[in-house]
């Protein structure tokens, strides 16, 4: 696939990069507590889903392999308990992906907003710091010798 970018078609590779020389003032983002606290809370969110993702279809598969007596059991007509986990599986991923949604728009996203408020309040100041600086300094062009 050929992107905007590979083609030079597009602007800086990442949206929060500028081709002017790196401000020793300005921290990055990433070295943020909140964005650190940000990431330990959605790695934790994304192990435990997971291992219960995971661990639900072993233990369908390891009855099924170890118990085929009790997969086979009838509950009710053709319905089996085999068949009734096979289909709990689902009702198992639903959960997930109804947790995480839940974990994203409690937990991370008004982080996220508050860190893109901070990006782009440093960016406002260094723009307003740059055009401050273009004013103030001399201009070279113009104090030339003869």
């Amino acid at each position: 696939m050929v992107s905007r970018h590979s083609m030079g078609l597009g602007g800086p590779p990442f949206p929060y990069e500028s081709g002017g020389p790196a401000d020793p003032d300005r921290r990055s983002v990433s070295h943020e507590p909140v964005y650190r606290s940000l990431r330990r809370t959605h790695r934790r969110f994304g192990v435990r889903a997971t291992a219960g993702a995971v661990g639900g279809f072993l233990l369908y598969v390891l009855l099924s392999s170890f118990l085929p007596g009790l997969m086979n059991t009838p509950l009710s007509g053709h319905l089996t308990v085999g068949l009734a986990l096979g289909l709990g599986q689902f009702v198992l991923m639903g959960v997930i992906v109804w947790r995480y949604l839940v974990h994203m728009r409690t937990q991370v996203t008004p982080v996220v907003r508050g860190l893109r408020g901070l990006v782009r309040h440093q960016e406002a100041t260094d723009r307003e710091r740059a055009a401050f600086e273009a004013r103030v300094a001399p201009r070279e062009e113009e104090f030339r010798p003869w």
